[in-house]
């Protein structure tokens, strides 16, 4: 799906004239990967006044969407914070729309995320590389131990703090199996709370296998 855009008036902070400009209101960071550059940049949606020339970001609201990632974030304005509950409500509402038309193909089972401003999207997606390169090291220190390496379904990891990449046993599928390789990898010295944390997890006497792609 590609990223749209919509028009709007936008309202200087210094309470010029209302002008009119194009923000993006959809991103699909799949097909148009400059665009999550631009939020971590502090350059999405940014415009400039054209009486007083101030810089200033549009605060409409916008959907941005990574297919591969299995995240789906909604970002409201910050001034509209104080209505979240309703907000959410119609958030779920437009999910459940969008997830049945149309990305009907993608048969999503993740939740949406819900965040207000750009801030707090650019936050997100900084968590997203963090967690990204420390997956990164424990797919990378796993392999080295000769470890065979398995990737967890995106949004499962997300939830529980995972790691993206896991070592994985090669015979015993249980999340015991999981764990003992777990340990393999914590044991080479490498340090990784969130491999700890997945250790801990399946370590657990009612623990489920993870969910892996």
């Amino acid at each position: 799906m590609k990223s749209i855009k919509n028009e709007a008036a936008a309202r200087c902070p210094n309470h010029c004239e209302p002008f009119d400009v194009e923000y993006w209101s959809f991103i699909s960071a799949e097909q148009d990967p400059d665009l999550k550059t631009a939020i971590l940049g502090g350059e999405l949606n940014l415009v400039q006044c054209p009486e007083c020339k101030t810089f200033f970001h549009h605060d409409g609201d916008l959907i941005y969407f990574d297919a591969p990632s299995e995240l789906l974030v909604f970002v409201f304005s910050e001034k509209d914070r104080q209505r979240e509950p309703e907000l959410v409500a119609r958030m779920h509402k437009d999910y459940n729309l969008i997830k049945n038309t149309l990305l009907k193909q993608l048969n999503m089972d993740y939740p949406p995320i819900c965040v207000f401003g750009l801030e707090a999207l650019k936050g997100v997606l900084q968590g997203e590389e963090e967690a990204s390169y420390e997956s990164e090291a424990v797919a990378a220190s796993a392999a080295a131990a000769g470890l065979r390496v398995v990737r967890l379904k995106p949004s499962y990891a997300r939830e529980h703090h995972f790691p993206f990449y896991v070592p994985a046993p090669e015979k015993d599928q249980t999340p015991n199996g999981y764990a003992v390789a777990a340990s393999k990898v914590l044991k080479t010295g490498l340090q990784s709370k969130m491999l700890r944390n997945f250790l801990d997890q399946m370590s657990q006497d009612k623990a489920l296998p993870p969910q892996v792609l």
